[in-house]
């Protein structure tokens, strides 16, 4: 109880509050107006690991310079003698916790089993006060976000109970609990947020207690970023005093259907704003739709009744056959090698063969999907850097020119990811001596940049100060 007062007068400093509104439970309130663009909180990370498959400081997130690898465990990178001594009272009990595991079972710790052990040694360094705590940073905080335990198949939880089996050896805690490690598996799941860069490349995975308190929209009116691990939450529309802060945790490319099976799997929950309860939109559905082929129909696959689950009932927009979505799923799966072949490829900077690998992919999707879907836009997206890395400019000009009307049907105005196409776009407009194009996409990228990652973010300055000597006609660095 002493903890939610504590949290509650730190919110209430920045401007917002706590509701509890079934059946939502815990919601983020503004107790002020924010305008686009200006930030509404930062939050640290309770515990994050680094996932990129390039080494990143533990630390920092940082891969500048030549990173040191932990010569203990084997695992944990530093940029940096101050980064490993500042991070070395958490680090130390978490690499004897790795070395307490045979070679073999070491291979089998995953990032959320890291995450896992450190939530467990970072409660007990705060308990005996070795890490202060704060408002926003306590496990009390862990304690209080949902687990949705109940929701999960029994497969998953099953998984995670041989996880927890893992931590209580890595640990060997005298009162350890294992069903509280069970729980957070859940929690972790369910909570803890990707850290990206400004290309939305993952770098890690952190949990953010607070900020796992804000709400879903396919709607958002506010946006969180990272600025290495620290999520920065920013305002994409003016948010008024009184309203609820929203934030997306899913792709809003994909289509309603596709949207609300990704939240009820991932989160247990469905959206309910204006955006989702529109289910007589066909031509949404078309978007990511299977092709019919039935006969010589060039009809597409949609799900009419705005029914969600596995099983639903898929229709032709045109000769009106029906098909269940085991079909669809079926379609997809004589996608995967190819996309698996690609992944490892591209993993493994064999990008001449993922280049190839990946046209073959974009040819197959073609034959299944509406050229404006978003899997085509995806497969492109890749081709597109994969050109930029084989140092074919045209070729990835050409490829990014396709996907641009795509995601300016998909993705909202102010979308972080529409903004980064503009980006992408405006630079290989300018690399290939188009410098009109050029200039218009790359103020549309700051304009929506500036909001969602804001003026002082190495890119985004970088972008506003060329723009701006090439207002003055002066030389700009692009």
């Amino acid at each position: 109880m002493e903890d939610d007062v504590e949290l509650q007068r730190f919110l209430e400093a920045e401007g917002l509050t706590i509701k509890t509104i079934l059946p939502k439970r815990r919601c983020l309130f503004a107790t002020r107006d924010f305008i686009p663009g200006e930030v509404i909180m930062r939050e640290e990370p309770y515990v994050c690991i680094p996932t990129s498959s390039e080494p990143l400081c533990q630390r920092c997130f940082k891969s500048d310079g030549a990173l040191l690898k932990c010569a203990s465990c084997n695992i944990a990178w530093y940029c940096g003698a101050e980064c490993q001594r500042l991070d070395w009272k958490l680090h130390k009990l978490e690499c004897r916790a790795i070395s307490r595991l045979e070679k073999k079972w070491q291979e089998l710790v995953t990032p959320e089993i890291r995450l896992a052990v450190k939530l467990f040694i970072r409660r007990k360094l705060q308990c005996e006060k070795v890490i202060p705590t704060t408002p926003i940073d306590n496990y009390s905080l862990v304690e209080a976000m949902i687990a949705h335990r109940y929701n999960m198949e029994t497969a998953k939880v099953v998984a995670f109970e041989m996880k927890a089996e893992i931590v209580k050896q890595m640990l060997q805690q005298p009162r350890f609990n294992q069903d509280e490690a069970v729980n957070n598996f859940c929690k972790i799941s369910c909570n803890a947020h990707a850290i990206v860069d400004i290309e939305m490349e993952q770098l890690g995975i952190g949990l953010y207690p607070v900020m796992s308190i804000i709400n879903h929209s396919c709607l958002p009116n506010a946006v969180l970023v990272f600025e290495g691990k620290l999520a920065v939450l920013r305002a994409l529309l003016p948010v008024e005093k009184g309203d609820e802060v929203f934030i997306s945790y899913i792709d809003l490319g994909r289509t309603t259907r596709y949207r609300q099976d990704d939240l009820n799997a991932k989160y247990h929950c469905l959206c309910l704003c204006r955006r989702c309860c529109k289910f007589d939109e066909i031509d949404d559905q078309i978007l990511d739709a299977l092709q019919c082929k039935h006969g010589k129909c060039d009809g597409f696959l949609v799900d009419k009744d705005g029914f969600y689950g596995r099983d639903q009932k898929l229709e032709c927009s045109k000769c009106g056959r029906v098909r269940t979505s085991k079909a669809e799923k079926r379609a997809k799966e004589k996608l995967e090698p190819l996309l698996a072949k690609g992944r490892s490829d591209f993993a493994n900077r064999n990008f001449q063969e993922a280049l190839s690998t990946y046209k073959r992919v974009e040819e197959a999707t073609l034959d299944l999907y509406h050229p404006s879907s978003f899997s085509v836009m995806i497969v492109r997206n890749l081709l597109t850097k994969l050109y930029m890395k084989t140092g074919d400019i045209q070729a990835a000009l050409e490829c990014c020119r396709l996907t641009t009307p795509v995601h300016q049907r998909l993705l909202q105005t102010q979308d972080p990811v529409l903004g980064m196409h503009y980006y992408a776009r405006g630079m290989l407009e300018w690399a290939g001596g188009n410098k009109e194009d050029s200039l218009n996409y790359l103020n549309r990228a700051g304009n929506i940049l500036r909001i969602t990652h804001g003026t002082n973010f190495p890119l985004v300055e970088e972008l506003l100060i060329n723009l701006a000597k090439e207002q003055e006609g002066g030389p700009s660095g692009f």
